[in-house]
């Protein structure tokens, strides 16, 4: 019977530390899939300037089509609907918001150095740039709960 109480006692250790390593592992992907993602919608936002102002020698970009790239960038890689509220099989429960920013020749003189207000990223831009950060909230699969998790990525408009 001692036998049988320490094997089974084993057991459940060895599955309680397999389901925290699972989610320990589904959270790394998910937090990896979210850099891509806000990598990928900064650069979405990048594509749209101003064809006058660029004629004229001038980078300023067009923010609104800019903005509507990135939340569709946002909205797919996220699994989210037109209102950012997770679809139902989405890691994440809470609604995303996302801030981005443009730096232009409209807007910015270069060098500028750039500090996020969470005081976690900051970066010398010297090109005209976008800066977006997405907040997703919490998890769907936690035993910890962290806090608002986000993410924030910056691309540079760099002419060759």
């Amino acid at each position: 019977m001692k036998i049988f109480i320490l094997w089974m006692s084993l057991f459940l250790l060895n599955m309680t530390f397999l389901n925290i390593q699972d989610e320990y592992n589904r959270a790394e992907r998910q937090y990896i899939k979210l850099k891509y993602i806000a990598e990928e919608a900064a650069a979405a936002a990048t594509q749209y300037h101003d064809s006058i102002a660029y004629s004229n020698g001038s980078m300023v970009f067009n923010q609104s089509e800019g903005i509507k790239a990135a939340e569709y960038v946002i909205r797919k890689g996220l699994n989210l609907d037109n209102n950012f509220i997770p679809m139902p099989g989405s890691y994440w429960i809470d609604k995303v918001t996302y801030n981005i920013q443009f730096f232009d020749d409209s807007n910015s003189s270069y060098p500028i150095l750039y500090n996020h207000s969470s005081g976690y990223f900051s970066m010398a831009i010297g090109d005209p740039s976008v800066v977006i950060t997405i907040m997703v909230g919490k998890p769907r699969y936690s035993i910890v709960t962290p806090p608002r998790l986000f993410r924030t990525a910056a691309h540079e408009w760099k002419e060759r």
